[in-house]
């Protein structure tokens, strides 16, 4: 019998909760703390997050994902902190929220949170796959990140000792 790590699907609810709602004491009040993007794939929701810190995770609302890469790999830290800048570039684009649900179908959802609260942005998958939205920069930087970890976490076959690369791999490419 193959030894394989279970999964709580809501373990993606209480991360990406937990990444809305945190902020870090040492930052101004106004300054983008994090980025978050929420998409929907064949099998489910991606979250990315992008810290100011440098910190990057995916989330996945199968309860898998991935935490602490840019901890590893500086290439994961950079995308992260890329699009924390594009993203604090871009405000214009976002409005104050006192919801953060999920995007409906088709659509991509941004967050990003400062010690002022929570500003959203919505923009239609498609036409950030076309590039024709202004968000799509964002979207890129944001899929930079999910990259970053494809590469520093290749596919292998799924073991108690491995993350769940295959499946990061499989449902994140649909953006």
């Amino acid at each position: 019998m193959e030894n394989q790590r279970k999964t709580d699907p809501a373990t993606y609810a209480m991360l990406r909760r937990h990444a809305l709602e945190m902020r870090l004491p040492r930052v101004a009040r106004n300054v983008i703390q994090s980025v978050l993007m929420d998409f929907h794939v064949d099998h489910g929701t991606v979250t990315v997050v992008a810290g100011c810190d440098g910190s990057a995770s995916l989330y996945l609302s199968s309860g898998g994902g991935f935490l602490g890469g840019s901890q590893h790999f500086p290439s994961i830290r950079d995308a992260a902190l890329h699009a924390v800048a594009l993203a604090t570039a871009m405000q214009s684009h976002f409005e104050d929220t006192e919801t953060t649900a999920l995007p409906p179908l088709g659509d991509v959802a941004f967050y990003v949170t400062s010690g002022a609260g929570i500003r959203m942005a919505i923009a239609p998958q498609a036409r950030l796959r076309a590039a024709t939205d202004p968000l799509a920069a964002l979207g890129g930087a944001m899929q930079r990140i999910v990259t970053e970890y494809r590469i520093s976490f290749p596919r292998r076959p799924p073991t108690a000792a491995t993350p769940p690369a295959e499946e990061v791999s499989r449902e994140s490419s649909a953006l």
